[in-house]
């Protein structure tokens, strides 16, 4: 299928995400012009990083949801429905992103006046929202069956990690215990909530990311997990489209192993964070762990490809979906 045909079969679907993922685009440009000429720092960071950031991370957010409503075609209404919120859940908080980079002000945590603490505020409802209209679409998909097992599991569970992973995000919104005695102290709380563990935000950070390169940083579990809806379906698309395909119950079976996997491997980061450990100084502890997460998932998937499987693969059909469930 041609890059126009795709564009204009998302658009007969999911006109509202198709159309964002373009305005994201754009707004990616637009931040990058801003890096270039605006040479302001926000909470130690270039004032547009962010802003460039989550216009990259929400355009391909966009078009992950508008293929998830392609795929499935139970409850069109809801679908049609979802399509309109998610887009305007996203939009919302890309425009409150800019107009604070804009403004020379930090987007996130920020209850220094009152405007900042509205605007937080209006971010918080909006991915509230977000993420129940992504609870939906996850409904909407263990509704559909799909022609292709390990397909349509590869979507749900990628849905379902990226609820995990944006549901993260919450964790950075509670203040810790050094702003909490500073407005004991002051009766103030211009700062409620943080992503770096074990010092303050703005320190120095990784190159591209800014993830903290001393201390830990929970954006970076955060980042794993929503973009699990994009991982695991490519890694189906990987083992459908293989050479000699596997066997469809294995595919299907090495997608849940990859799933587990996936989710060990967000825990692991996620624990790393709050030990307050950055992700480029692991200590022994850390290497081990991830050392045992890594021997388990190449043991299970040599399991799993070893055991015999009679089922064919469908792998030519793995775009196709039926009513019912799998």
């Amino acid at each position: 299928m041609s890059w126009r045909r795709l564009v204009a079969a998302g658009y007969a679907v999911s006109p509202a995400l198709t159309v964002l993922g373009f305005v994201m685009a754009a707004d990616l440009v637009f931040c990058v012009f801003g890096l270039l000429f605006d040479h302001r720092i926000i909470t130690g960071a270039p004032a547009w990083l962010k802003p460039a950031k989550f216009a990259v991370s929400t355009m391909i957010a966009a078009w992950s949801f508008a293929f998830c409503i392609a795929a499935a075609s139970t409850w069109p209404r809801l679908r049609r429905g979802l399509d309109l919120v998610l887009a305007l859940s996203l939009l919302l908080e890309i425009a409150l992103i800019d107009m604070q980079a804009a403004r020379g002000a930090s987007s996130h945590f920020n209850f220094a006046t009152h405007f900042d603490g509205a605007v937080f505020a209006v971010m918080g409802v909006s991915i509230a929202i977000l993420w129940l209209s992504m609870l939906l679409l996850a409904v909407v998909l263990f509704r559909q069956s799909f022609v292709h097992s390990a397909w349509g599991w590869s979507l749900r569970l990628g849905m379902v990690m990226a609820l995990i992973g944006t549901g993260s995000g919450g964790l950075m919104a509670v203040p810790n215990s050094r702003q909490l005695a500073e407005a004991h102290a002051t009766g103030r709380l211009p700062i409620a909530g943080a992503h770096t563990v074990g010092a303050p935000d703005g320190g120095r950070g990784l190159p591209v990311t800014a993830w903290s390169a001393d201390h830990g940083d929970l954006r970076i579990a955060h980042f794993l997990g929503m973009h699990g809806l994009q991982v695991l379906p490519l890694l189906a698309w990987w083992i459908a489209r293989r050479r000699v395909p596997a066997g469809e119950r294995t595919q299907r079976n090495l997608i849940f192993t990859m799933a587990a996997s996936y989710l060990a491997l967000f825990g692991l980061v996620l624990w790393q964070a709050f030990r307050g450990q950055s992700i480029a100084q692991p200590d022994s502890v850390t290497l081990e762990s991830f050392a045992a997460w890594l021997v388990l998932t190449a043991v299970a998937v040599f399991v799993i490809h070893s055991k015999p499987n009679s089922k064919p693969s469908r792998a030519n059909s793995i775009f196709k979906s039926e009513e019912g469930i799998s």
